[in-house]
């Protein structure tokens, strides 16, 4: 990590957000992560991979998509149970749920969008498009999918209709996507191909943009400038004030949304593949060719935990951040990790959640 970013009157700025809330039930110092289950979500015969998972918005469901056997495979969460599976022509890169979950979506490197009825597995809408495509993500609001291509072009599409609905070309390659939470921008990462007299190769060079999605037409209104390799994935905090940004020059980074301003940078011996924020906003979670998924604590830059894991290529926390799906490399493994609640030894505010979720006769007082 360059230590030399990190100010700190950025760091008092970032400890209102990064603060315990109320009802906040997980350790804020380290995470306590606990395995669910694994299971094999590529059969190929040779390489196997598993190139994208995703949780739906009600944590009950999981979609993975892969490579050398490429199929789309949908799970229930509780216990890892295979619910249906149907095999593609082609590598499927990218998914992401619609906001209600009763559909997905998915990119392939068969040059087509495609959406999918969750509970079913019947195809609903497909549009072939130009090229490959890495990344995918679905609006908040459920209008809008938004695409990233090998083209460098940022689509999207009605998500009623799959009519298209703008298109931007920002590089070579667009990997990853995440929509703002209202929606009118989105952040995009990639690369940009250049091909090089001196070595007669290509160099790629990473890029991370902001996207206004609000006027007549998609335009660029920020770079995050930092990332030299290629950046595989993004992501933006829930609180809407960090992006952090992860890729294949071993590092990730983190940013102030509005201002493009570096706080962090995390360097790390091998690749990164996939960047998450916990649900809480303490941590950023980082996954690649290690051996181990990082988390990194946000309110002071330090490396707090290594979990033990196979290449990770995709990282997906639920809705309410309890649960952490991983997409795994070489080992074609879906994995899902439980971020523990610590609340045992808080028994004030234990009680107080008592009082406020539960029905029990003995926690509510008689009316007379």
């Amino acid at each position: 990590m360059n230590r030399n970013l990190v100010k700190p009157l950025l760091a008092l700025l970032l400890l209102p957000a990064l603060a315990l809330a109320q009802e906040d039930i997980y350790h804020p110092d380290v995470p306590e992560l606990f395995t669910v289950w694994h299971r094999v979500a590529d059969f190929a015969p040779a390489m196997r991979a598993v190139e994208a998972a995703r949780i739906s918005p009600d944590g009950r469901t999981a979609v993975s998509v892969s490579k050398f056997g490429p199929a789309v495979r949908v799970w229930r969460v509780a216990d890892g149970s295979l619910l249906w599976e149907k095999d593609q022509n082609a590598e499927i890169e990218c998914a992401a749920f619609s906001p209600d979950g009763k559909r997905f979506v998915t990119g392939d490197e068969d040059f087509f969008v495609k959406i999918w009825d969750t509970k079913t597995g019947q195809g609903l809408k497909k549009v072939e498009v130009k090229s490959s495509l890495d990344g995918i993500t679905w609006s908040h609001d459920g209008k809008t999918i938004a695409a990233g291509s090998e083209e460098g072009d940022l689509l999207l599409f009605d998500a009623n209709t799959l009519k298209p609905a703008g298109t931007l070309n920002v590089g070579s390659t667009i990997n990853s996507l995440d929509f703002t939470a209202d929606d009118k921008r989105i952040v995009v990462g990639g690369n940009i191909q250049t091909p090089n007299p001196q070595t007669k190769k290509t160099d790629y060079f990473g890029f991370a943009r902001l996207v206004d999605l609000s006027g007549s037409s998609p335009k660029v209104i920020r770079t995050y400038e930092g990332p030299k390799g290629s950046v595989k994935s993004v992501r933006i905090s829930n609180d809407q004030k960090l992006v952090a940004t992860g890729g294949f020059d071993s590092a990730a980074r983190v940013f102030e949304l509005e201002t493009g301003k570096m706080i962090y940078e995390f360097t790390e011996p091998e690749r990164i593949e996939a960047v998450a924020f916990t649900g809480d906003g303490h941590f950023l979670v980082t996954g690649g060719h290690q051996h181990v998924m990082t988390f990194y604590r946000l309110r002071d830059g330090v490396k707090v935990l290594e979990q033990p894991s196979p290449r990770t290529e995709y990282l997906d926390f639920s809705a309410d951040g309890r649960l952490l799906l991983t997409a795994h490399e070489d080992s074609g493994l879906l994995s899902l990790y439980l971020m523990q609640s610590n609340m045992q030894h808080r028994q004030e505010l234990y009680h107080q959640l008592e009082v406020k979720y539960l029905k029990n006769r003995d926690l509510k007082p008689e009316k007379k």
